[in-house]
């Protein structure tokens, strides 16, 4: 497997699929997910980060993303670095410092959310639906935060084109 997707067929209930598909590698809920038949409880906030548990033990937990330009994951004892190489390309490097993965905001980043490997994975299943989990979040909060600017920025130049007309 080179990439893995996401179905979002069922907005609510996203399935990640190795590259195109058709194999559903996870299906995710609002506050859970299933992985190869077992249920992940999932909690994450931009400001604390991310966390998965399976049967009350901590299996994935990631550093803040909100702002940050490196985030700390560990996944089952394996440690990985999130990098955001610029506003929209991060790369995902190993404990070793060695790039295992790539993902980016740019061309509909946060739509299609490919999550792409350095060639063919060896990763562990769980490593890899992680990985794209955390990856996900961070897009998606990098997203938030450019609509939340560009919303404000709007609303600032109404009001500025309004008092131009009233004056």
């Amino acid at each position: 497997m080179h990439w893995v997707s996401w179905d979002r067929t069922d907005r609510d209930n996203p399935k990640l699929l190795a590259e195109a598909g058709p194999e559903v590698l996870a299906e995710f809920g609002p506050d859970s997910a299933l992985v190869d038949g077992v249920r992940w409880d999932l909690a994450a906030t931009p400001v604390s980060g991310a966390v998965a548990c399976v049967d009350g033990t901590e299996l994935v937990k990631s550093g803040p993303w909100k702002g940050e330009r490196e985030v700390p994951l560990m996944v089952d004892g394996r440690q990985y670095l999130l990098v955001n190489e610029d506003s929209a390309d991060w790369i995902i490097d190993n404990a070793a410092g060695e790039k295992v993965a790539q993902f980016s905001g740019r061309n509909h980043g946060v739509r299609v959310a490919n999550l792409e490997f350095e060639g063919e994975t060896d990763l562990p299943l769980v490593d890899i639906v992680a990985l794209a989990w955390v990856s996900r979040l961070a897009l998606e909060n990098k997203t938030m935060g450019s609509s939340k600017a560009l919303i404000a920025t709007l609303v600032l130049l109404t009001i500025v084109a309004v008092l131009v007309l009233i004056f």
